[in-house]
C-alpha cells in the first residue's frame, strides 16, 4: 500500500512538472500575440487619426478656396467696370483727336501760330491715347489671366466639394451602420443587460462593456458560465457581420495583484482576461481572426478615479469595442 502511494505521488509531481512547461510556452506565444495586437492597435490608431486630421484639413482648404473664389469674382467685377470706363475715355479721346483734325484743317488757312498750338495739342492728345490704349491692353491681359484663375479655382472647388459629399454620405452611412450594428448587439445581450453588461455607441463604435462580475472570479481570467454565454451570443452577432473588427480590452481596478508563474501584476492579468474573451468569442463562431485584437490596459483606464470599493468595482470591466471597416474613406482621403 505505501509503494503503491509513493509511486501515485511520482507520477503526480512528473505531471505537474510537464504541466507547467505547457503553460509558459502558451504565455510565451500569448505574450507575442499582445505585441502583435498592440503594434496593430498604435497602426490603426494612428491611420484613424491621419484620417481625422486629413479630414480637417479638407474642410479648412475649401473655406479658404470659396473665399478666394469670392475675391476674384470681385477682382474680375472691379476689372471689368475699369475695361468698360478705358474702352470709354479711348472712344472719347478717338473722338477729340478727330474734331481736332478737322479744327486744325479748318484754321489752317487761317493762322499758323494757332496750327501749331493745336499741333502741341494734338500730340499731348496722341500721347494720352497711347498710354489709354496700353493700359486698356494691360488691363485685358489681366482680365484674361482672372479669367482663368477663376476657372481653375472654380474646377477645384468643384471637386473639393464632390469630394467632400463623398465623404460625408460614407460617414453618414457608416454612422447608420454602426446605430443598427449597435441595435442589434443589444437585442442579442438584452438579456444580461443589469448583469453588470452595457452597450453604447460612441465615437462611430459599439462598446459592450462587461462588468468582473459576469465573467471573472476575483483576481482569475477563467471566464464563468454567465459571461461565457453573453460571449457566445455576441459571437453569433459577429460572426454574422465581417466588416466588423473587434478590439478585446482588459482593465483592472488600482489593487496590485501579486501572483506567481505567467500572471504576476494587474499587466498580466489584464492581458489574460482579454485573451480568454478572444478564445471564446474564436470558439463560439466562424470569426476570422486576423479581425480580432487583444489588449491588457492593467489599471491605467479607469472609469471612475474615486478610491472607492464602488469606484473599482465599475473599473474591473472588459470592454469589447467593435469598429466598422473605413477602407472606402481612406481611398477617397488617398485619393486627394
Amino acid at each position: 500500500m505505501k509503494k503503491t502511494l509513493y509511486l501515485i505521488s511520482v507520477i503526480t509531481v512528473i505531471s505537474i512538472f510537464f504541466s507547467g512547461c505547457v503553460t509558459k510556452q502558451k504565455y510565451m506565444e500569448l505574450e507575442k500575440k499582445y505585441n502583435d495586437c498592440t503594434s496593430d492597435k498604435l497602426f490603426a490608431t494612428n491611420e484613424l487619426s491621419d484620417c481625422q486630421n486629413k479630414s480637417r484639413d479638407l474642410d479648412k482648404e475649401l473655406t479658404t478656396l470659396k473665399n478666394k473664389v469670392e475675391q476674384l469674382k470681385q477682382d474680375t467685377l472691379s476689372l471689368t467696370h475699369k475695361l468698360q470706363q478705358s474702352e470709354q475715355d479711348y472712344a472719347k479721346a478717338k473722338k477729340d483727336y478727330d474734331d481736332l483734325v478737322k479744327e486744325i484743317v479748318r484754321m489752317n488757312r487761317d493762322n499758323s501760330s494757332v496750327i501749331n498750338e493745336l499741333t502741341g495739342n494734338l500730340d499731348s492728345i496722341k500721347s494720352q491715347l497711347d498710354n489709354k490704349e496700353r493700359e486698356l491692353q494691360a488691363l485685358q491681359v489681366r482680365l484674361n489671366e482672372q479669367a482663368e484663375e477663376l476657372s481653375a479655382k472654380e474646377d477645384s472647388l468643384n471637386l473639393y466639394s464632390a469630394n467632400l459629399t463623398e465623404l460625408q454620405n460614407i460617414l453618414t452611412q457608416k454612422d447608420k451602420e454602426v446605430k443598427a450594428l449597435k441595435d442589434k448587439v443589444s437585442n442579442a445581450l438584452k438579456s444580461f443587460e443589469g448583469s453588470g453588461l452595457k452597450v453604447e455607441q460612441r465615437n462611430g463604435k459599439v462598446y459592450v462593456s462587461m462588468d468582473e462580475k459576469l465573467l471573472f472570479a476575483s483576481a482569475r481570467w477563467e471566464v464563468e458560465s454567465q459571461g461565457k454565454k453573453a460571449i457566445q451570443e455576441l459571437a453569433k452577432v459577429l460572426e454574422s457581420e465581417a466588416d466588423i473588427n473587434v478590439l478585446i480590452e482588459g482593465h483592472t481596478d488600482n489593487v496590485p495583484f501579486t501572483g506567481s508563474g505567467q500572471v504576476k501584476d494587474n499587466w498580466d492579468l489584464s492581458v489574460m482576461r482579454a485573451t480568454s474573451v478572444v478564445k471564446i468569442l474564436l470558439a463560439s463562431g466562424k470569426i476570422d481572426p486576423k479581425r480580432i485584437s487583444a489588449s491588457g490596459r492593467g489599471e491605467f483606464f479607469p472609469l471612475d478615479e474615486s478610491n472607492t470599493p464602488q469606484a473599482r468595482a465599475k473599473n474591473r470591466r472588459t470592454e469589447i469595442i467593435l469598429t466598422p471597416k473605413l477602407d472606402e474613406l481612406f481611398q477617397i482621403i488617398d485619393a486627394n
